[in-house]
């Protein structure tokens, strides 16, 4: 999709962690017209980014924000939603791009009515650096044009599917545990921390190269690829086979996504 390099204004209310990685990512494409509005709270993030980058602006309030925005990101915290947004008045031409979690769009659209336009959006912490998938439900025409090279948009025409989604992104700790794990066993056996970092970091970084390069149709095929009989890695993952790792990996997540409460 071709970005639409017609400026809009968006306003993110409540500039978390990664409300901020938003902005800023926004902030910094080359391409970059949008105007950026922010909500007073947090005061050091949104005054960072407004000293930082001439798109971004602090307002006074929530309400200015949403006044002076044609896109309004909600960004503030699951349990403080109904407080922050009690008493705000939004304008039924207005696109509603929701950061909650586990509230999907109709969930949110009786806090923001008369705007109907609501969609959920779920970036990761990797949006700082402009990587990452980013879902997009339901796929607004507006917000998929504000978030343009902010990573790999994924959209979901039905709401339902979000928590699928949701619930497949737990594994981001499980991943940089089993990075300092792998890190932390090489040290031990008397290689420098640094060089041990720089090792599995960039076999890491590889491994994901290669997974993003080998189309869907090959994607069984790289496990196999990448050892050989009677091979290390053959014997590592025999192992992790034998032991239910992956089993256990997938049930965990399977047991997040069958007990986790939608608002």
């Amino acid at each position: 999709m071709v970005h639409d390099a017609r400026m809009a204004s968006i306003g993110f209310l409540g500039v978390g962690t990664i409300s901020e990685a938003m902005a800023r990512a926004m902030a910094a494409r080359e391409d970059s017209a949008d105007s950026l509005l922010l909500s007073p709270r947090s005061a050091e993030r949104s005054e960072r980014l407004a000293a930082e980058f001439a798109q971004c602006e602090r307002l006074d309030s929530n309400q200015d924000v949403i006044d002076a925005s044609d896109i309004v990101v909600l960004g503030m915290r699951p349990q403080q939603v109904d407080e922050a947004l009690a008493g705000l008045t939004f304008r039924g031409d207005q696109v509603i791009a929701s950061l909650i979690a586990g509230t999907p769009p109709s969930g949110i659209a009786p806090l923001v009515s008369p705007a109907t336009r609501v969609c959920q959006l779920i970036p990761l912490p990797a949006i700082a650096l402009r990587r990452g998938p980013l879902v997009i439900s339901p796929p607004l025409p507006e917000v998929v044009s504000a978030m343009h090279g902010l990573g790999e948009i994924v959209t979901l025409d039905d709401e339902s599917l979000i928590r699928t989604l949701s619930c497949a992104s737990a594994f981001m700790s499980t991943y940089y545990e089993m990075q300092n794990s792998l890190i932390d066993w090489i040290a031990a056996q008397g290689i420098d921390e640094s060089t041990a970092s720089r090792y599995v970091r960039a076999e890491l970084d590889g491994l994901a190269a290669v997974g993003w390069a080998t189309p869907d149709a090959e994607r069984a095929d790289l496990p196999r690829e990448h050892q050989t009989k009677g091979g290390l890695n053959e014997r590592v993952r025999a192992r992790l086979l034998e032991i239910g790792w992956f089993d256990d990996l997938v049930g965990a997540i399977d047991d997040v996504y069958r007990t986790v409460t939608l608002r």
